[in-house]
């Protein structure tokens, strides 16, 4: 509590996710800079619905960043990369219900995109990127 008696929320230092032996449900666990923590148990479709949330609010987060930058660069009279992020993860799964490739790709900055795709669009995609991805070795 801060000194009007009203509880205020700290930033987010660590989160730890575990799931149930047997697959059907997972534990999370946040806890704060303050090292308070806030422990639960979510099954399937919450769990689901809850990453669905916090991607959408990464991709907000992200939008509104790339808003900032390039009202910044445009002061400056830069020009900008169209919001463009330096990828430095990426995740992806099949979504069971429509066969669509679910996921995200993370900036350097900690930006996050939420991506949905057919997997048609995926396969062109990955050729894409390989014919124009250096050899990283040679055999």
């Amino acid at each position: 509590m801060d000194n009007t008696g009203t509880s205020t929320p700290g930033t987010l230092a660590k989160f730890h996710l575990g799931l149930a032996a047997d697959g059907t449900s997972c534990a999370m666990v946040f806890i704060d800079d303050q090292q308070h923590s806030i422990a639960c148990i979510a099954g399937f479709a919450y769990l689901e619905g809850f990453i669905t949330s916090l991607t959408q609010a990464a991709a907000e987060l992200a939008r509104r960043r790339a808003a900032l930058v390039e009202d910044d660069e445009a002061e400056e009279a830069t020009t900008t990369r169209s919001g463009a992020i330096n990828v430095a993860s990426s995740n992806f799964r099949m979504c069971d219900e429509d066969g669509t490739i679910l996921g995200s790709l993370v900036g350097e900055g900690g930006q996050v995109v939420g991506i949905r795709m057919r997997a048609d669009v995926a396969n062109e995609m990955t050729r894409n990127m390989l014919r124009t991805a250096r050899a990283v070795s040679t055999c």
